[in-house]
């Protein structure tokens, strides 16, 4: 028994020691975070990350396995300590929140990060989110774009159709799993649900491991999940800590074929001011149009973290062009008078909101 006592006593000083140094690298993570931001460098840095977890997995005889899923969660969580999720005085702690249901998808995820205490109201599809902050609800959280995928199309749609306005915004990091229901194993498996970013987000796994199943896109990861405890041979993937609540049990972890982040933004009625400004303007369509724009930026030294183009839907040829850009720097009556100068360069400027 004193032998026993004594290896636990062991086993609690490594324990406390593993927790000292991850404070210490989440510390150290911080002020790698402040330097990132006095020169203007992303927080995330997935090739960097990559290596980390290489590293480790070679320098163990632990379980790679292991090793990657237990690096993959020190590093999300120290980063969190890197950047902040939101622009911490902008938003109520009271107020119901509408997020693409049901429950058990990143974004209900994202959502619970931003809003500890409010009511979530789950919808069906991402332009019910919309809906539902335009006829009161107080905020809406939506996917605005994954840094495999791309950025989700409803959402900037959405975001040209409705007058809302964009007031905070967080990142999570997207780790997927393959569920299916209890007994079911992996070589029985001939469909396969998901929403399709989440399918194309592991596409090259998929097709390595089933490449006979059916893919089949659904409305969200948990609705997928809710149709796979119904079907023979059927598997889902998500967001793995969502399985109990479907009856389904985790049949392989880590999926996604590349670490990936998605972007959510919170949607109100309330205009604001913060340190990211985004804007949709779509141009004259002449020589040097969007070069004038660009070049009004560049003259007042703005940096532009995003820009991206989009069919209009309205005219062949036409293009509505998506833009974040960093306001820090300015006062918000120097930000309007940027946005009152590209104005007349313009066919049509939508104001989306600074958060």
């Amino acid at each position: 028994m004193d032998r026993l006592k004594k290896l636990r006593g062991e086993i609690d000083s490594i324990d406390d020691q593993i927790l000292r140094l991850v404070e210490k690298r989440r510390e150290i993570a911080g002020r790698i975070g402040r330097l990132k931001k006095q020169n203007g460098l992303e927080v995330y840095d997935p090739v960097r990350e990559n290596k980390i977890i290489e590293k480790a997995c070679k320098n163990t005889r632990l379980d790679a396995w292991f090793v990657r899923r237990l690096f993959c969660q020190i590093i999300e969580y120290c980063r969190s300590g890197e950047k902040k999720s939101v622009n911490a005085g902008a938003i109520k702690k009271t107020g119901a929140v509408a997020v693409l249901g049901p429950a058990g998808t990143f974004t209900e995820k994202a959502a619970k990060r931003l809003f500890k205490e409010n009511k979530l109201e789950y919808c069906d599809s991402v332009e019910e989110v919309f809906k539902s902050v335009e006829s009161g609800t107080e905020y809406g959280v939506v996917a605005i774009e994954n840094s495999l995928e791309g950025s989700i199309s409803k959402t900037l749609e959405c975001l040209l159709e409705y007058d809302l306005m964009i007031c905070g915004e967080t990142v999570l990091d997207i780790r997927l799993s393959l569920m299916a229901s209890h007994g079911t194993r992996k070589e029985n498996v001939n469909i396969v649900l998901s929403h399709p970013h989440a399918l194309a987000q592991c596409s090259r796994y998929l097709k390595e491991n089933f490449p006979n199943a059916t893919l089949q896109g659904t409305a969200s990861t948990t609705s997928a999940m809710k149709d796979a405890g119904k079907i023979n041979g059927a598997a889902a993937v998500g967001f793995s800590e969502a399985a109990k609540d479907y009856g389904l049990v985790v049949l392989d972890d880590n999926v996604q074929d590349d670490a990936s982040q998605t972007r959510f933004i919170v949607l109100s009625k309330s205009r604001m001011y913060g340190p990211k400004t985004s804007i949709i303007f779509a141009v004259k369509d002449q020589p040097g149009a969007l070069y004038a724009i660009l070049n009004e930026f560049a003259d007042r030294k703005i940096n532009l973290s995003k820009i991206e183009s989009r069919p209009s839907r309205r005219l062949l040829g036409e293009y509505l062009f998506f833009m974040d850009f960093d306001s820090s720097k300015m006062s918000e009556i120097e930000a309007k008078k940027v946005l009152e100068d590209i104005k007349p360069m313009t066919t049509l400027l939508k104001f989306l909101g600074s958060y």
